[in-house]
């Protein structure tokens, strides 16, 4: 077996299905919204906080997780906390309260958030850096494949079994993988929990650079917009804007994460050859963000008339904020490179719980006669001010990007 087919077999394969259950938990409470908030009683403030409650959780654990990636094994950092992603998906299946849904999805973001920090740090140490956009777009594509699951294909399951079974089930799943990394995946060639560099490189390396705070901003802000939309509220835009039944969404849920899909995909391969031919990487992810801000546009102004064909744009633009990992990457020490991808993460899962927790509390003030349904003016409303938001991040990108180039 060559080198390439043992790193797909024994590193690739055990660190996507980790990723595939992370994306799946992030992204399905959009496809049993109606179902939790018939059952748990919930408005969309609640639901809004319960869902980002994955969220919140999973920035926090970013401060000390780079850290521990740095000075650690990472395959061994992450399945610890996929017990943790097991326990709480334990708790959930078992709530009987709202509150009881809230701590499980906390845990659930607690145990899974080293699933793309952890893959990001092993491909550092096992891969050079010119492969790394690729490789980095092939991982994300497998995390939207969890996405996709999480559309359709849950409520066909859920035509079998309860919402609950199936988190139970997922529960099962997370401590398989969990023992799978710790006992089976190898370190990478020459290195050993105790040669890491990490200890020696400061993180004021990374906070205290001009090109970091040029292009972070807005990177993790479209992608913490995509989140807020793909985990949770494309669900209820379809059944309040467009109309639908609750039973028909998943279809164009799926187009969302099918998107996503695709554009990591492609996005990973073009950046690659890009910096395989002296062009700048950082570039083209902050230009890479304009789509997403132009695909935010039909959400924004209600444009009902041909949902997929939306639902598929967002997808497809709203994955350029992914970028940012592999293109700062190789302009950091490797021993730093861990904690540079959670502060990152951090950023954007924090902005991904306080959007969709607002976004929540903006709708819930635009209530319609019908209990747990609200007008498209609560949606315009949010989605615009979020528009407004990414035009001034982009306009911020446009001269900080250049100056911080010129000092580079």
């Amino acid at each position: 077996m060559n080198a390439n087919a043992r790193f797909y077999l024994a590193v690739f394969v055990p660190f996507g299905c980790a990723y595939l259950i992370s994306y799946g938990l992030r992204t399905v409470n959009a496809a049993i919204a109606p179902q939790l908030t018939r059952e748990f009683g919930l408005d969309a403030a609640q639901l809004g906080f319960l869902t980002a409650a994955y969220f919140l959780a999973f920035a926090f654990t970013q401060l000390p997780l780079g850290s521990f990636l740095d000075r650690f094994r990472p395959r061994r950092v992450e399945s610890v906390l996929m017990l943790i992603c097991a326990a709480g998906c334990f708790v959930f299946a078992m709530a009987t309260s709202a509150s009881g849904l809230i701590l499980g999805r906390a845990l659930i973001g607690i145990g899974v958030a080293a699933c793309l920090m952890a893959t990001l740090r092993t491909f550092g140490l096992w891969l050079a850096k010119e492969r790394l956009p690729a490789m980095n777009g092939y991982m994300l594509a497998v995390g939207n494949a969890g996405a996709i699951l999480s559309t359709a294909p849950v409520l066909w399951v859920l035509g079998f079994i309860t919402w609950s079974q199936m988190f139970a089930i997922v529960g099962f799943f997370s401590i398989g993988v969990s023992l799978w990394l710790a006992f089976i995946v190898p370190d990478p060639p020459g290195h050993s929990a105790s040669s890491s560099t990490g200890a020696s490189v400061p993180v004021s390396v990374v906070l205290r650079s001009p090109l970091f705070w040029a292009i972070a901003p807005i990177t993790c802000f479209t992608n913490a917009m995509g989140l807020a939309v793909q985990g949770l509220w494309a669900g209820p835009w379809l059944v309040d804007v467009v109309g639908m039944s609750p039973r028909d969404i998943g279809g164009y849920l799926l187009l969302i994460s099918a998107g996503m899909f695709a554009s990591n995909l492609l996005l990973g391969l073009w950046m690659g050859r890009i910096a395989s031919r002296g062009g700048n990487p950082v570039r083209f992810a902050s230009i890479a963000c304009i789509g997403a801000v132009l695909g935010l546009l039909p959400l924004a102004l209600s444009w009902s008339s041909q949902p997929a064909l939306w639902l598929t744009i967002f997808g497809l633009t709203h994955v350029a904020g992914n970028l940012v990992f592999a293109a700062l990457t190789p302009k950091f020490p490797i021993g730093v490179a861990g904690r540079l991808s959670t502060i990152i993460n951090f950023m954007m899962f924090g902005l991904g719980f306080v959007l969709q927790w607002c976004i929540g509390l903006i709708v819930n003030r635009y209530p319609t006669d019908t209990p747990g349904r609200y007008a498209a003016a609560g949606y315009e409303t949010a989605f615009l001010l979020v528009f407004a938001i990414e035009v001034a991040l982009l306009v911020w990108t446009f001269f900080a990007l250049r100056r911080a180039l010129k000092v580079a």
